[in-house]
């Protein structure tokens, strides 16, 4: 390796520093949420689940864990045993079960949605803890008054408040305000601005997963099949009871009671890991499950049973595929699907004694579609397996240790709040959200909610978020001083020595990666440079994007498609580049913002376009034609990504 600078401050302009930091963090948080659907990634991750590992191979998200989750209140509590035995054991008991990949489904499901939706939120936080967030040489946040009306201070209110609670006073000026009244026009314009800030953004992410992502619709019928199974007349009359021990007794009878021959011949010793069968939470996952899978199955049944389908034996190799081939074959036939650019049906066929050189087009499509069934199927037998019908039962034991740990602080709530009261809000929230997210319209003029109807449904029930924080604060004294201790010490991870300043000097990941930069080639600094510069223009393009949309929600200009914030053009790209099997016996990769893709993954599991909640034609328009695309960075992750991991990891 060769230094082309003498200087390190030299090598990268501050945008690049931050472009190349930027990029980075970008893809190892993906890298290391996916890489926990593999066996064994949880014993390589450190504490709280090994507490004698020193270095983790998931060092963004152990960061985050142990930074801000370890330390909340009442969770800080739970047995060691939580995190050791009950979280592990099912996340590697789901890892082994080795669920559906996308691109053998030739769609993104529900996982793939919700890991890069994921991913694509905390790689935020996970950038202001291992960097800082600067300090300005002059904070003005406190010091003047914010316009509501205006897009710019209600933006500009976002960045002003993150520095008051990060080095100033907010957090406890905010504490101090909810004790004294429930009513949002009586706070500061400060807290106001950055309040609708806040708001206008969760009502775009809402609007995006909800309405713009293909798994929208089947996320909306889970949820209302959810919402419509919980018990909450039971629940609310349960909270009404005066002594908390009696009212938590009661609550986990009604949630994680199980009743059944088994669970007493197991407590007799008479038998043992018999299965004991299952509580209301685990009912309400089997059956919402289960209704999936008898959908699905009649799809598949349908196929089977159609006299011009795909041969029987064609078929039944699929099947074998799924159940019998491991997961190794499955990678490799992965590998050579992409390499060959062969359909991973013509691949899986290929390898076995059956030809798929009889398949006509149509009964290829059909065993692409069988594929994709008999995984969802499969998908969902599994999940079911892992969270009712193991033994030990680690959901329910984890359920129980965490409400366990929160008794101090749910006596103290349930003495300050009628938490009656507050489940009732809830319930209704969500039956107005699930209506909110209908199309609108007389029928074949369908219009999809805009993110503005998001924002009205937030601010039509903000007002009982805001009852329940002020009778918290008001008659919860003990419980209130846990949180605003919490809050300064999350608020002190995100502290960066020196002000903010284009000419300071980097410093942690970002000099580190400085040093390793120039230690490239000539040659490939000049190609990551390039990418650098690319990357750097494509966030201020995003940016201004978000602005220009954000504004328009404020003015209520029109009816916005797309919501504001970079974030979700952040999760589109991941979403986008999703690797996905041809859908010809020979024919290039698909990717996750291929069309034939989109369309495949906004089918609900019947196949149609998800019923009352379906995705009207072109709601994903504004998407597309207003993101930037973003731009390749292959080089620049292919030669400091792997070093990057070592310098968070400490290695």
């Amino acid at each position: 390796m060769t230094d082309t600078h003498s200087d390190p401050a030299d090598a990268l302009t501050t945008q690049q520093q931050h472009a190349l930091f930027d990029i980075l963090t970008h893809h190892e948080t993906y890298k290391e949420i996916e890489e926990f659907k593999y066996p064994g990634a949880v014993k390589s991750y450190g504490p709280p689940f090994q507490d004698e590992l020193t270095k983790s191979d998931a060092p963004i998200l152990q960061n985050l864990l142990s930074k801000f989750v370890l330390r909340l209140p009442g969770l800080r509590e739970v047995s060691p045993d939580f995190w050791k035995t009950r979280v592990a054991d099912l996340i590697e008991e789901l890892s082994k079960a080795e669920l559906s990949e996308s691109y053998d489904k030739g769609l993104l499901g529900v996982r793939k949605t919700l890991a890069t939706a994921i991913s694509a939120l905390i790689e935020y936080p996970a950038r202001a803890a291992l960097a800082g967030v600067p300090k300005r040489e002059q904070q003005r946040g406190a010091k003047r008054e914010y316009d509501l009306a205006s897009a710019e201070d209600v933006m500009g209110s976002w960045h002003d408040a993150l520095q008051e609670a990060v080095y100033g006073n907010l957090m406890d000026e905010m504490f101090a305000k909810a004790a004294e009244t429930d009513d949002l026009e009586r706070h500061p314009s400060l807290v106001r601005a950055f309040h609708e800030y806040v708001v206008v953004n969760i009502a775009s992410l809402m609007h995006y997963t909800l309405v713009l992502s293909p798994e929208g619709p089947t996320m909306l019928r889970m949820i209302s099949n959810v919402h419509n199974m919980l018990p909450y007349t039971i629940i609310r009359q349960t909270l009404k009871i005066g002594n908390v021990a009696s009212m938590l007794t009661a609550m986990m009878k009604v949630i994680l009671a199980k009743a059944s021959l088994s669970t007493v011949t197991n407590w007799m010793g008479l038998t043992s890991g018999a299965d004991e069968g299952m509580n209301l939470l685990q009912q309400i996952i089997s059956q919402v499950l289960y209704w999936d899978k008898r959908e699905l199955k009649k799809r598949a049944d349908k196929i089977e049973k159609d006299k011009s389908g795909p041969p029987k034996e064609v078929l039944s190799e699929l099947r074998n595929w799924i159940t019998q081939r491991s997961r190794g074959e499955h990678e490799e036939c992965r590998r050579q699907s992409k390499d060959q650019q062969m359909s991973i049906v013509a691949i899986i066929m290929a390898t076995s004694s059956q030809s798929i050189d009889n398949l006509k087009e149509t009964q290829h499509a059909q065993a692409l579609e069988y594929l994709t069934l008999q995984l969802g199927i499969r998908d969902r037998q599994e999940i079911v397996r892992v969270m009712c019908h193991r033994n030990p039962d680690h959901l329910t034991a984890g359920v129980r240790d965490g409400v366990d740990a929160y008794t101090p602080m749910i006596r103290h709530v349930h003495q300050a709040v009628n938490l009656s009261d507050t489940v009732w809000d809830f319930e209704q929230f969500v039956t107005d959200m699930l209506k909110t997210s209908k199309p609108s319209g007389a029928k074949g003029q369908e219009k999809p909610p805009s993110v503005e109807d998001y924002v009205d449904l937030l601010h039509r029930h903000q007002q009982s978020c805001h009852k329940f924080l002020h009778q918290v604060a008001k008659n919860g004294k003990e419980v209130t001083g846990w949180w605003r201790e919490y809050v300064h010490m999350a608020a002190s991870q995100f502290k960066k020595d020196g002000p903010a300043s284009s000419k300071a000097p980097a410093s942690g990941p970002e000099a580190s990666l400085l040093s390793a930069f120039t230690k490239l080639k000539p040659k490939e600094q000049k190609e990551v440079t390039a990418e650098l510069d690319a990357w750097s223009e494509y966030l201020d393009d995003l940016h201004a994007a978000s602005a220009t949309r954000i504004a328009s929600i404020i003015a209520r200009s029109g009816s916005t498609p797309f919501g504001p914030g970079a974030y979700l053009a952040r999760w589109q790209h991941l979403l986008d580049g999703t690797v996905i099997t041809p859908d010809k016996v020979h024919g290039p990769v698909r990717y996750g913002g291929s069309k034939s893709v989109r369309e495949e993954s906004g089918k609900d599991v019947d196949g149609g376009e998800g019923g009352e909640f379906r995705q009207v034609e072109g709601a994903d328009a504004g998407v597309r034609g207003e993101q930037a695309e973003a731009p390749g960075v292959a080089r620049t992750v292919g030669l400091l990504g792997g070093g990057f991991r070592e310098m968070i990891g400490g290695g």
